[in-house]
Formats: C-alpha cells, sequence, structure tokens
C-alpha cells in the first residue's frame, strides 16, 4: 500500500513537471488552397496574390420571414436588405465585412441559423465581400456543439475566409481570473476544432489593448493571425507598434478601430483624417489588414464613441471619411517601422508623477523588453506603459500608483501593491505650487482626455507633439520586478 501510494504521488508529480512545461506551437496552420485565403509569413494570399483584408464592422439580428429564419440588417441601419447594404459596403471600397454574429440572440434550431447564415456569406459573396463572423466563445457545451456544426456547414464557403472566436477577452471573459495557460489549452482546442471541421478557413481571436497579455497573451495562442482593436487617438500609435513589435511570427491585423465624429463636437474633417492616418501606421507597423467600427451610426450606444462611429450618419448620409476608403491603397507608405511613437511611454500626457522601474528574468536577471506594466490609483484609475529595450520603464501618472499588474510575451503574470514607495519633487518650486495630497487631475481617465492640445497642428495629425510627453513634478522609483517564462 505504502508502495502504491509512492507511485501515485511520483506520478502527480510527473504530471505537474509537464504541465509547467508545455511546449508552445504558434505556427500557422497550412490552410493553403484555391480559392481560399491562407498566411504567408506576415501577410495574407489569395490565389497566388497578396491579399490586404479593408474591413467595415457590420452588426445584423435574425428574424423569422414567412416562417423562415433570416438574418436582417440591425433595426438601427435603416436598411431594406442585406444586399443593399453590401452592395454599398462594396461601393465604399471595401472588400471584407466583420459580421458581428456575437450579438445575435442565441436559436435552438441550429440548423435554421447555420441555413440562414450560409445565405448571408453568399449575399456577401455577391457583390465580392470576403467575410469574417464573430461568433460567440465557443466554451459551454452548447456553444461548442453550435460552433462545430456551423464550421461543417460552411466549410466549402471560401468567401468566408476567417472566425473570430472571442471578442476581446480583456472585457468579456467571464472568469476573474484567468491563468495564461489555461488560456492556451481553450485556443488549443478550438485550432483543433478547426482543423477538424474548418481546415481550409482561418481563425483569430479580436484582442483589445495589449494588457490582454496578462491572461490571454496573443504571442503565445496558436491563432492564424492576431486581430487588434485600438481606439482613441492617443493610444493608437503606440498600441499599433506593440502589437507589431511582438507579433512577428505570423499576420497581425487592426480589426477595429474608429473616430467617434458628430461634425460639433468632433467634426468630420477629423475623422476622415483619423481613417487616412491611422491607416497609414498600421501599415507603417506593418498591418497586414485594416478594419473600421462600424458601418452605420448608433443613437442607443452607451457612450459618445459607440454612437457616432459609423461611416453614415443618422441621416442615412455617407460621411467625407466614407468617400476616402478607396484612396487607402495609394497612400504613400513610411518605410521606418522601427519609429517610436513620442508618446510610446506615456501614452496619455500625464505629467504629475514618474514612477521608474525595471523588469528582469527571475533566472538570468536581464531585462526583459516589451514587457507591460500596469498601476493603478488608490481610487483604481489605470494607466499603462511598456519597458524598454533593457527592460527599464517610465509609468507617468496624475496620482500614485498603489496597485500593480506586470507581464510579457511568453512570461507569467504577477500583481501586488506597493504603499511604501519613496517620491520627491524634481523642482523645489513645484512643491511650493502642489502638495502631495494635492495634485491636479488625479481623476483624469483616457476617456475624458481631449486628444486636440497634443497635436501639431489644427488638423488631426497622430505624429504628437513630443513636447507634452515628458513632463513630470514627482519621481519615485520602485525595485526590480522578476517574472518568469511560461513554457521552454
Amino acid at each position: 500500500m505504502r508502495k502504491l501510494s509512492f507511485f501515485i504521488l511520483l506520478l502527480c508529480l510527473l504530471l505537474c513537471g509537464c504541465q509547467q512545461h508545455i511546449n508552445i506551437d504558434c505556427t500557422p496552420r497550412d490552410t493553403q488552397s484555391p480559392g481560399f485565403v491562407y498566411v504567408q509569413d506576415d501577410h495574407f494570399m489569395l490565389d497566388g496574390e497578396p491579399w490586404f483584408p479593408l474591413m467595415l464592422n457590420y452588426k445584423p439580428t435574425i428574424a423569422t420571414i414567412n416562417d423562415t429564419l433570416r438574418i436582417i440588417p440591425a433595426y438601427y441601419y435603416h436598411s431594406p436588405s442585406l444586399a443593399y447594404d453590401f452592395q454599398r459596403i462594396a461601393d465604399m471600397g471595401f472588400n471584407c465585412v466583420r459580421i458581428c454574429l456575437d450579438i445575435v440572440p442565441e436559436e435552438k434550431d441550429f440548423e435554421a441559423l447555420y441555413h440562414a447564415i450560409e445565405q448571408m456569406t453568399d449575399t456577401a459573396e455577391q457583390y465580392q465581400l470576403k467575410v469574417m463572423l464573430l461568433i460567440k466563445r465557443p466554451l459551454e457545451d452548447n456553444l461548442v456543439r453550435y460552433t462545430e456544426g456551423l464550421l461543417q456547414q460552411l466549410a466549402n464557403k471560401s468567401n468566408l475566409w476567417a472566425y473570430d472566436f472571442f471578442n476581446e477577452p480583456l472585457y468579456f471573459d467571464e472568469a476573474e481570473l484567468r491563468n495564461k495557460m489555461e488560456a492556451y489549452q481553450i485556443v488549443c482546442r478550438w485550432r483543433e476544432m478547426m482543423d477538424n471541421y474548418a481546415p481550409r478557413q482561418l481563425f483569430t481571436i479580436g484582442f483589445s489593448e495589449p494588457i490582454e497579455v496578462f491572461e490571454w497573451d496573443p504571442t503565445i495562442l496558436p491563432v492564424d493571425f492576431v486581430e487588434v482593436h485600438t481606439y482613441h487617438p492617443l493610444r493608437v500609435p503606440s498600441e499599433m507598434r506593440w502589437y507589431s513589435n511582438n507579433c512577428t511570427d505570423r499576420p497581425w491585423i487592426v480589426g477595429e478601430t474608429a473616430l467617434p465624429a458628430d461634425n460639433d463636437s468632433v467634426s468630420y474633417e477629423y475623422q476622415r483624417q483619423f481613417l487616412l492616418q491611422s491607416y497609414t501606421i498600421a501599415r507603417q507597423y506593418h498591418a497586414a489588414g485594416y478594419g473600421w467600427w462600424e458601418y452605420h451610426e448608433c443613437p442607443d450606444g452607451v457612450n459618445f464613441e459607440a454612437q457616432f462611429t459609423g461611416l453614415i450618419n443618422q441621416n442615412d448620409e455617407y460621411k467625407p471619411a466614407a468617400t476616402d476608403i478607396k484612396t487607402l491603397p495609394s497612400l504613400p507608405i513610411p518605410t521606418d517601422n522601427h519609429q517610436v511613437p513620442s508618446n510610446y511611454y506615456n501614452m496619455l500626457g500625464y505629467n504629475n508623477i514618474l514612477l521608474k522601474g525595471r523588469v528582469v528574468d527571475s533566472k538570468s536577471g536581464q531585462g526583459i523588453k516589451d514587457a507591460v506594466v500596469r498601476g493603478w490609483t488608490k481610487d483604481w484609475i489605470g494607466m499603462n506603459t511598456y519597458t524598454d529595450e533593457n527592460g527599464n520603464f517610465s509609468l507617468y501618472s496624475n496620482d500614485f500608483n498603489v496597485h500593480f499588474e506586470i507581464s510579457a510575451p511568453g512570461m507569467n503574470t504577477i500583481k501586488f501593491d506597493r504603499h511604501n514607495i519613496h517620491y520627491h519633487f524634481v523642482d523645489p518650486e513645484a512643491e511650493k505650487r502642489w502638495t502631495f495630497e494635492n495634485l491636479p487631475e488625479q481623476f483624469l481617465e483616457y476617456q475624458s482626455i481631449d486628444y486636440k492640445p497634443f497635436l501639431e497642428t489644427d488638423s488631426l495629425n497622430l505624429d504628437f507633439n513630443p513636447q507634452f510627453f515628458n513632463q513630470y513634478k514627482i519621481e519615485g522609483e520602485m525595485d526590480a520586478v522578476r517574472v518568469s517564462k511560461l513554457a521552454n
């Protein structure tokens, strides 16, 4: 009995050891097939030629018409049919639509829904539009069964080029804490599902800002390509650069970006300029595709951004940005993809406090490049920065950070509090004007930061004036933070 207990204990230890040394494989699946989009190095190919998805996000819903289930446009699009919308999208110059099926109500009759989705993709094909389907994340058993059936039903649809299995895990993962390796194993199951049921189509996840690396680390997850969502002019250049630096083994695309414009508080011209600038920056950093959110304004959106990002306004009129889509492929693209945005380490232009520190490998002691550092104040106002090539970071804020979370591509994630960091005023005159207890703009979050003062000129230009991003009154320093590699 004692020998049996020892054997069970030894087996458990061996299994635990194996789990700690999972060989992470991000090799793109071999999906090359005539008529289907496939991956080659850092870009997409279609029938032997490079293909660049120029994509518009589109929201549908479902309805029963003459006893038949149909996919129809969202109510606020005021559209007579999908065909009407797809024709307009193609006329603008898009070659692809990302259709948000994750918002479609669940339907018990899977077969009827499969047929409706197939008809929708056939309609898109009539207007030479490739389709990416954003589906509900297949984590629960019923959604796994639904997804397997959908993949089988549409496996031969060459204009359905990709699936998005999970929209923005950072915000919509119901698990309070998700271990990186758990996320990796989930995506491995999805990859196996694609291999079994849709081997000629691609799949991805819609990643949001770089702090996704804390749980759903895009650099280790075995998706075919990385899809990035980035908003707000101050954040777009630096977030695109971080993804470009760290997603080098397969393509990365901008799946969502936009500037809301109501032609009052934000002009249509600013939206147009943002389209041109963000596309140019994406191409400069070798993005393999570009997508805009969304087709039509949404009057019931939860905030200004949700209401006014559409390329068609509530009067059903094209905004000026919509007429520039066709010009995007001809824009000159800067060749220097190593250029660092002036606000890379201080995206939002905070200027009260600078906290310095270093992130190092726990074994070698060497600095870790491109680690993501997240700090929160006592009131949970959050801000991000990255480490440089030596592992050093500069975290700017308008109040003292006390909560921290840090990770790096392929490394573990650590969370901790620091309440005893020593700070000092760098200028005695500043100490006379402010106190540690009464700093200006302590509760300023990115949503309420006006980007216009940071611009070089009155017209939108995402090459920001650098003078705004290296100012601070108070300085502190943190001991080195150690992180560990996840796997060999």
